[in-house]
């Protein structure tokens, strides 16, 4: 049995012209599969041979080229309905002709080293076809350019040959104007095409035409044309540029081509418009913290914040978010809680807990009804306190929508996700869950910047080295579990430690730290906290 070739390396097909389709193997073979074109070395020759017919791709479809219109049958003359000069014709190539007996305008295409490979004919109906090959054109008009110092000046984009021809003419036929091809549809294509060209200019002006087609396709290139400065021409009450010149409105059309502005990228600003955000009240402290060392630390709760809880498994991080949901309910602010590891009769049971000092969802004989009824009350019938009724796993995108609606429709403050870790439990592996988790918290950090929210997430921890979280091993930053997203994007990481494994006093002691502080910076040890047995309550000690 023969053996079978190895792979070498690839390279440039001297058929397709492709850059890397051809490969070579180690018996001296090349096929391209792009082109399908066969080597096969010559013992005879030490040259490569390249053969007059080589194999053609069988799965692709050769389409026939129709031949160019030659130069001789091609008369250049002034357009006057359309008020383009013989000379501007001339230099764009813009010429008249017959074809199949028909008289037709043809605009002739050059490829990058400036021969005629296409042409683009206008028949009298206003119907196109193309001539040659259209796949190796640039711009219309581009190879009149090449030698201009293109740093110096802007250049202008139209949408068709006559507009360019148009724009061109108004300004003397000395600055760059270039034509798409086929109209706003090929616009990104084949501007992303030529990029590099257009970026050696001092910006593009894109002057489409003013319809809905066009403006949408100028919108889209400023999007593709990433590092070019791109500025869009309005031409107000007419259709295209060859209409303003038309119309005797070439000085107007020039006076807008000259003062069309920069699109500057979303996002990007500049700092003299922003007075405003100097003034503005966002980085003042929207509530306290319910505990003074960690307040103090952290200086408050402040809106377009995202902070994150973590601690190890059974520490007690839902007992800390329900203090915190009940200390900012009873200050004034509207709070949603999303408990995915509870029902929402836990989640209420724990918050009313709270508000009683009594353990009542451990052992809810220890309140009366009429008391539990006045605590529901204070705390749910001001409508300030939405809860999420859905247990386990979720799809991170139904995560957001339920959070832009809380932030949104309802109006809250603040948003409880206990835990942020669920939500990506059903994945197959870590790759998955961290990547999701990338995902997710990027997109919840831009809900908190776009709605003014303090995000509370709640995060599980990976297992140290030696002893475990459980037996009161402090918490760092890589403890977290899943994604760096979680720290990076945090404005705050509150820790919570304790030893479910020492006596009775480092039992019911729960340690706060804070390990990340974008505000102002403050870390370290925070309050400790001793949970009672008798009021459920977790506090700081009073001696």
């Amino acid at each position: 049995m023969k053996e079978k070739s190895k792979y070498l390396k690839k390279s440039p097909c001297p058929e397709c012209d492709s850059k890397d389709n051809l490969a070579w193997f180690d018996d001296g073979h090349a096929h391209c599969f792009g082109c399908g074109y066969q080597y096969q070395p010559n013992k005879k020759e030490s040259k490569p041979f390249i053969p007059k017919k080589p194999m053609l791709n069988p799965f692709k479809k050769e389409k026939a080229v129709k031949p160019l219109i030659s130069k001789d049958r091609i008369i250049y003359k002034a357009l006057p309905k359309r008020g383009i000069t013989k000379e501007t014709c001339e230099l764009y190539g813009y010429g008249l002709a017959e074809y199949n007996g028909q008289p037709v305008q043809v605009a002739t295409y050059q490829d990058h080293t400036g021969k005629d490979v296409a042409q683009h004919l206008r028949f009298k109906d206003k119907k196109f076809i193309w001539l040659g090959d259209m796949t190796k054109i640039q711009l219309f008009g581009q190879r009149i350019w090449r030698q201009t110092n293109q740093s110096q000046v802007f250049c202008v984009v139209t949408e068709g040959e006559l507009d360019c021809m148009a724009a061109s003419q108004i300004q003397g036929n000395r600055f760059p104007v270039v034509s798409l091809p086929s109209g706003a549809q090929s616009a990104s294509k084949y501007l992303v095409m030529n990029e590099l060209w257009l970026a050696g200019h001092l910006r593009t002006v894109l002057c489409f035409d003013n319809d809905t087609a066009g403006n949408e396709a100028a919108i889209k290139a400023t999007e593709v044309l990433a590092g070019v400065p791109v500025a869009i021409a309005r031409l107000r009450d007419y259709k295209d540029a060859n209409d303003m010149l038309v119309a005797g409105k070439g000085d107007e059309l020039k006076d807008i081509l000259w003062k069309a502005i920069p699109v500057k990228p979303e996002g990007i600003v500049d700092s003299a418009d922003c007075w405003d955000e100097v003034t503005k009240k966002g980085a003042d402290s929207i509530c306290t913290y319910p505990w003074p060392q960690l307040n103090q630390m952290l200086r408050g709760i402040r809106k377009h914040e995202m902070n994150l809880i973590t601690a190890g498994s059974g520490t007690g991080k839902s007992s800390l978010c329900r203090e915190l949901c009940h200390h900012f309910l009873t200050r004034g602010l509207r709070v949603g809680y999303i408990a995915l590891e509870e029902s929402i009769q836990r989640t209420l049971q724990g918050i009313i807990a709270v508000d009683l000092s009594k353990p009542i969802h451990l052992d809810s004989s220890l309140a009366e009804e009429e008391e539990l009824r006045e605590s529901f009350d204070r705390l749910c019938s001001t409508h300030r306190l939405h809860l999420y009724d859905h247990f386990g796993s979720m799809d991170p995108d139904t995560l957001c929508q339920q959070i832009q609606y809380l932030a949104k429709v309802e109006n809250v403050d603040v948003v409880f996700v206990d835990h942020i870790s669920i939500v990506v439990s059903a994945l197959l592996n870590d790759l998955d869950e961290r990547r999701t988790l990338d995902v997710t918290v990027t997109k919840l950090r831009q809900i908190v910047e776009a709605t003014g929210i303090t995000l509370f997430l709640v995060s599980h921890l990976k297992r140290p080295e030696g002893r475990g979280h459980e037996e009161g091993t402090k918490v760092s930053l890589s403890h977290l579990r899943g994604s760096h997203s979680l720290a990076q994007l945090s404005s705050a990481v509150i820790s919570a430690s304790r030893n479910q494994q020492g006596d009775a006093a480092e039992r019911s002691s729960l340690q706060l730290a804070v390990l990340k502080n974008r505000h102002c910076g403050s870390t370290g040890e925070a309050d400790k906290l001793l949970y009672s047995d008798q009021s459920g309550r977790l506090s700081v000690p009073m001696f």
